[in-house]
């Protein structure tokens, strides 16, 4: 299969992104993560599959969708009036048969694919709105988990003079960022947690892959690397963490990271997928907390970013 015709999976593409790398930039998210952190505000980017979200607050109640689904995976819980959904069968699905008879958007599928060709013409009508220093950001899910898309999408953009931008989890085979980082310009690599137990506990997976892919990629001249952590009370806050994360971030040659305040918005997405969002909305750092972890990466010569206050 040539480039062109390779086909990605993507989630949301959103223009005017002025917070994912420098200028006015296509933020294009891509499905699929190797981390299933149990805060994650794009719940939708998870799955490397299309997956169906109801919307319940639009179903009318005609049901339409039970009789068209011809795998069975949508039944009526009559008691409560609503369609439930058995994802186990739902997650194979290609036809989507119930939501093609959803006359009220009900029903809709997060994920749909596009070829390089197609995403490059997104791309183009997009840049001329750009102005000076745009370009194109990769985002997600992690587009490391759809890496032969990722390096396609990078290399057009990079030999059409498009400025280049990724943010990774950073969890992937070496030989994959080796194939795309000539093809970039700026990545953003999120720290979760120093303590390998304790990113494991809350990602699913241990952090030395991360950790050592984070290394390699610092010594590299020809990329702006800039380091990401959410900011989670009771996980990745404390004393200790932090200030092994800025001893890593030192010790590795780099001196900038963009901590960023853990937020909710994206709960109300888990209902949709079927999932259940188990974090206490209460839970939130404080901006009292955010300054004091900034004069702790100060203290070891570390440009500490909060939130949007980045330097693009």
């Amino acid at each position: 299969m040539r480039d062109k015709d390779t086909k990605g999976l993507i989630f949301d593409i959103q223009g005017y992104s002025v917070h994912d790398g420098p200028g006015c930039r296509t933020l294009i998210f891509l499905k699929g993560c190797p981390l299933e952190c149990k805060w994650c505000s794009n719940p939708e980017g998870i799955s490397p599959l299309p997956q169906l979200m109801y919307y319940q607050d639009r179903c009318i109640g005609n049901f339409d969708c039970v009789k068209a689904c011809r795998s069975q995976a949508v039944c009526i819980d009559q008691e409560r009036e609503v369609a439930v959904i058995d994802r186990t069968i739902c997650r194979g699905c290609v036809d989507l048969e119930c939501m093609d008879v959803c006359d009220h958007n009900a029903l809709l599928v997060s994920g749909y694919y596009m070829t390089i060709e197609e995403l490059m013409k997104t791309i183009q009508r997009d840049r001329q709105y750009w102005g000076a220093g745009g370009g194109v950001t990769l985002s997600g899910g992690d587009p490391m988990l759809q890496y032969n898309f990722t390096r396609s999408v990078l290399q057009r953009c990079h030999d059409s003079y498009i400025h280049t931008a990724m943010e990774t989890s950073g969890h992937a085979p070496w030989a994959h960022f080796e194939g795309i980082l000539d093809y970039l310009d700026w990545i953003f690599f999120d720290i979760k947690h120093m303590d390998p137990k304790m990113h494991r506990m809350a990602t699913g997976v241990l952090n030395n892959t991360i950790l050592d892919n984070a290394k390699k990629i610092a010594q590299l001249e020809n990329i702006r690397m800039m380091f990401r952590m959410v900011m989670v009370p009771g996980f990745n806050d404390s004393f200790e963490n932090v200030k092994a994360t800025a001893e890593f971030i030192k010790g590795v040659g780099q001196g900038e990271i963009n901590i960023l305040p853990l937020h909710h918005l994206g709960s109300s997405k888990y209902k949709l997928l079927g999932l259940t969002y188990n974090f206490d909305l209460r839970t939130t750092p404080t901006r009292e907390s955010m300054e004091w972890a900034r004069e702790i990466f100060a203290e070891h010569s570390i440009e500490c970013y909060i939130g949007n206050d980045t330097p693009f």
